[in-house]
């Protein structure tokens, strides 16, 4: 066994994860990733060793594979799932110790792994107490919840950039905020994706990273730090609820939305869960029991999902090409908002 130095303990929301390995650059990035949630006094109820040295596969069982995606093939042996990332890097799960151990000499690959599996797990905690990711931009305005759901490439980023500029205005998440089953909005900001090739606002150089991925193109990274004072730091009951429906043109606007039709929304963003990742979970639970599990999965994040519409204002945010004048639309919609509303 390699010895590991450096270790960091998150706690996420009462899940507690520490993380060690011998790179100090690995934890540092993990660090980056997730410092809202750092917590060095929580007992950690999983454990993940992170090494720099490639996999021993002359050390391993011979096993047909169980499943496969396009990044990795994965297999099981009794208590243990091992994971191969096409021979560049293992990823060693133990269900009864709870421990994750990476195997890779691919600096940028054994991160890549170690945030979406950390991720992964966390989601699956999240669900099994009924708390649930919703894919969207999730703000706090005079402690009121504001959620709003975009399509893909709708701007999510530019438009909390440009939100955060109000004094009155706190990111929640700006790529899975969660609901609880009361109907509140919960923090959940981590590092941020941003265009390797889009034109970069003057962020300061120590809060952005360039990463390589496993399917596609580079990107940056902009750590949550950089944010650190805009940061909503406890739930909210949730507000005001926007649909984004990407529209032919330029014009934008924002009306009324009928329940029925936000939930619709909810059901693709949470309920199904469409861009909000989904990794681990999927390769472990394929037994008829947890199939049974998910059902009642599904209805969980169904049952919060209408909770959330019920008691929140919905609109239909119509967006153009035009993504300045997309948030002009929703600035100006906010603004014509009362104090005892927002």
């Amino acid at each position: 066994m390699i010895e590991t130095k450096e270790s960091i303990i998150f706690s996420f929301y009462g899940f507690g994860i520490k993380v060690r390995s011998s790179d100090n650059q690995t934890i540092d990035n993990i660090h980056r990733d997730f410092s809202f949630f750092v917590d060095t006094n929580k007992t950690p109820d999983v454990h993940f060793e992170i090494f720099t040295v490639p996999p021993d596969y002359h050390s391993l069982p011979t096993l047909r594979p169980s499943s496969h995606s396009p990044r990795n093939f994965s297999y099981r042996y009794e208590n243990l799932l091992f994971i191969d990332y096409f021979g560049k890097a293992l990823l060693i799960v133990d269900s009864i110790k709870k421990e994750y151990r990476i195997f890779s000499s691919e600096p940028h690959l054994r991160h890549e792994i170690a945030f979406l599996s950390i991720l992964s797990l966390v989601g699956q905690n999240f669900d099994a107490r009924n708390i649930h990711r919703v894919h969207g931009l999730g703000l706090e305005i005079n402690g009121k919840g504001v959620l709003i759901l975009l399509p893909q490439g709708g701007g999510k980023t530019t438009l909390m950039l440009e939100l955060l500029k109000y004094p009155n205005v706190k990111l929640i998440s700006e790529d899975t905020p969660l609901i609880n089953s009361s109907g509140e909005i919960l923090p959940f900001p981590i590092r941020i994706g941003i265009d390797a090739n889009a034109k970069l606002p003057d962020f300061p150089e120590k809060y952005l990273r360039l990463v390589k991925r496993m399917e596609f193109e580079p990107k940056y990274l902009l750590d949550i730090e950089y944010f650190k004072d805009k940061i909503a730091k406890y739930p909210c009951k949730l507000k005001f609820a926007f649909e984004g429906v990407r529209c032919l043109g330029n014009n934008s606007r924002i009306i009324p939305a009928p329940k029925l039709q936000m939930l619709r929304a909810f059901v693709i963003n949470s309920v199904i869960g469409l861009g909000v990742y989904q990794g681990i979970e999927f390769l472990i639970q394929n037994s008829p029991l947890e199939l049974i599990k998910k059902s009642a999965l599904l209805a969980s994040r169904l049952r919060n999902s209408c909770n959330a519409v019920l008691k929140t204002k919905t609109y239909t945010f119509l967006t153009g090409s035009d993504k300045n004048k997309n948030i002009e639309t929703l600035i100006n919609f906010l603004d014509k908002k009362s104090p005892k509303d927002l």
